[in-house]
Order: structure tokens, then C-alpha cells, then sequence
């Protein structure tokens, strides 16, 4: 079941000219009134981990419902307001990863042919906003921001929603997450140069010492990449992403499936025989931009990836090395540069060499 486009797009205009008056109670009840929905007195939708007012919409996708400040005690984020975010389901696919995914990559387009780029785009990770586990096929979003509301496209557990929120908390609280393990921001933010940006501010990231955090980390990255940036559209944008191993590079691709691809630049190649033993195979992956790569990895589905059997992989091959730390990796030159997005990402604990 998915909203016609039409009605998605009509529903997308009327969210984002709403009056939310501050996202009070009566604020909130008048903006259901003014959208035709019924505020139902129940607090235990089907999405559990939410809590609060259900809103009778009569669309095929289900009930709207609203998430409550007192509810989920972050009033350390907000400014009088009592709700933090009108939630809309926009589309409910089988349920399957990639049909979530194409379900996502559909809402999306048609919100973009209506609305132009979206201001931010990326993937929460975990943990998300106000300490939200992300869904399990992925947490891919693209946002509007507006001047004090931001209409967003995100991805709900049984598929793509439609978020209306204030900007203060969500931003107040990405912005004052810890920089360092164990509760780091994780997945990655893209902004553009919309002047709808201006003023937004984004935290630094973080780094570890510690292989093993390091390689957590990316196995939480790489297990749900390839369906968020087929959701996302992105993934043929993602041609210069990859990790600097000193003078390995390891490419990633995830178009249509996910590789990794091990470039040697070392004077003295590394041993073969030591390579294949850590799981690499001979010869390079389909992706054109790693044509001269020695070896790839195994081929990961969209929803079907081994995450950490990756990470174990290119922490393996960056010991074999001879690295010490996770903080002599980076990121190869332009993987912050996705398309027209500047991204950064938090999920990896890597930047780009300065």
C-alpha cells in the first residue's frame, strides 16, 4: 500500500505550509482539525518505541501519530514545545529491505521533483535522533529544512514516513551528542548549499583507538549501506569513496552490490598467500573506478551483507600493514564530496588526510 503520488505531494505541501504555533497541544490539535484527522486518546501505536496521540488520517497507509516531549523526557532539547514531531506513514511495502529501499528512492523522487534537492540528506545510524534505534533494513532520511519546521522523508520500520518537526530539538540534539566511543553519532550527514542551511550547525567527528570499536563501527556502516544508498539514490555518487591504509586504498561500491576493493601502492606488495588468507580474492570488482585494484572481496547483496566479516577484513589488512591505531586511517580525497553534498561521516571515526 503507498499514497498515489498526487496525494503524497498534496499531503508533503500541506505539512510544510502548516501553522504548528509552536508545537503546542492546541497547536497540534488545531493542525489535525485543519488536515481533516480525527486525534485519537491512544498511546501505544504499532510503532512501540513512540508514544503518543494517534491521529485518524483514513489514508491507506495507516494513522499519523505524534511524539510527546514529556514522553520521552527530552526537555533538555526543546523550547515550550510539548510535541517533537508529527509522524506520517507514506508507503508500506512488502517486507523485504530493498522494496523498503525502492519504496524510500520512490517518495523521494517525487519530493524532489515537486520541492527541488533536499536541503540534508544521509543516514542516522545509531544511535538516532533523541537516541532512536534506526529500523532494521536502515535509517536513510532526506530533509527540508525550513526556517523554524523541516519537513522530512524517513525511514519508519515498515516503511518510508513523512516527518514534520520542529528544527530546535532535532538539531539541538544532534549538535550536543559525545564526540567520542561509546555513544557517538554514527551514519553520515550531507548538506548542500541551500540558503535553507544557513546557520545550521554540524558537530565534529570522532576517533578511536581501539580496533575493535573501530571495527564495530564500520560493520554497523557497511551492514545497511547498500540499501540506504540505493534508498537515498546515491550510490553511483559514491565513486571516489573508499579508506586510506597508508599506501592500501580500499575502495567500497555498492552498485548493485556491495565490494570492497584493495589497491596496493606499497613498494614491496603485500604476500599474496597472506592477502587470500584474510579473505580477499584475486582480481578487481565490476565498479569501473577500481579498475586497477589487485583483489576484491566477496559480493554483499543489498540486505544481505556480512558486516562484520568486512570490517574484520580491512582491520585484518591494515594490521598486516603494519598500522598501530585506527587513527592513522582515513578517508582517500573527495569521499566527503557525495554529488553536491559535503558529507561527513560520523559512522566510519574517519576524515579525510588534512
Amino acid at each position: 500500500m503507498r499514497l498515489e503520488d498526487e496525494v503524497l505531494l498534496e499531503l508533503a505541501r500541506r505539512l510544510r505550509q502548516a501553522e504548528t504555533g509552536g508545537w503546542t497541544e492546541t497547536a497540534m490539535r488545531k493542525l489535525a482539525d485543519g488536515l481533516g484527522w480525527e486525534w485519537q486518546h491512544r498511546v501505544e501505536p504499532p510503532h512501540r518505541e513512540h508514544h503518543g496521540p494517534v491521529l485518524r488520517t483514513g489514508l491507506p497507509t495507516g494513522d499519523a501519530y505524534l511524539r510527546s516531549v514529556r514522553r520521552h523526557a527530552v526537555e533538555e532539547y526543546v523550547e515550550g514545545e510539548e510535541y517533537f514531531g508529527l509522524y506520517v506513514p507514506v508507503d508500506v511495502p512488502e517486507d523485504d529491505p530493498v522494496a523498503k529501499a525502492d519504496a524510500f528512492r520512490r517518495a523521494g523522487d517525487v519530493l524532489m521533483g515537486a520541492f527541488g534537492p533536499s536541503s540534508i540528506m544521509g543516514v542516522y545510524g545509531s544511535p538516532g535522533p533523541f537516541s532512536d534505534g534506526p529500523a532494521s533494513w536502515g535509517s536513510p532520511f532526506r530533509r527540508w529544512r525550513g526556517e523554524s519546521d523541516s519537513l522530512e522523508l524517513r525511514a519508519g520500520e515498515q516503511g518510508p514516513e513523512l516527518l514534520l518537526q520542529p528544527n530546535g530539538p532535532v538539531e539541538s540534539w544532534h549538535w550536543r551528542q559525545s564526540h567520542g566511543e561509546p555513544y557517538a553519532l554514527g551514519g553520515f550527514f550531507g548538506v548542500n548549499r541551500d540558503p535553507a542551511n544557513e546557520g545550521l550547525g554540524m558537530p565534529g567527528g570522532w576517533r578511536t583507538d581501539d580496533w575493535d570499536v573501530f571495527a564495530e563501527a564500520l560493520a554497523s556502516v557497511l551492514t545497511t549501506l547498500p540499501v540506504e544508498v540505493r534508498a537515498l539514490g546515491i550510490a553511483r555518487d559514491l565513486t571516489h569513496f573508499g579508506l586510506w591504509l597508508g599506501a592500501l586504498h580500499v575502495y567500497l561500491s555498492c552498485d548493485p552490490v556491495l565490494e570492497l576493493a584493495l589497491c596496493d601502492f606499497n613498494h614491496t606488495p603485500l604476500p599474496e598467500p597472506e592477502l587470500r588468507a584474510l579473505g580477499w580474492l584475486a582480481g578487481p570488482p565490476d565498479a569501473e573506478h577500481v579498475s586497477d585494484a589487485a583483489y576484491r572481496s566477496p559480493a554483499h547483496r543489498p540486505g544481505d551483507v556480512d558486516g562484520r566479516a568486512l570490517a574484520r577484513l580491512v582491520v585484518d589488512t591494515a594490521r598486516l600493514n603494519g598500522h598501530k591505531s585506527p587513527r592513522e586511517l582515513y578517508l582517500v580525497d573527495h569521499s566527503q564530496q557525495v554529488g553536491e553534498y559535503s558529507v561527513r561521516h560520523y559512522g566510519l571515526t574517519l576524515a579525510e588526510a588534512p
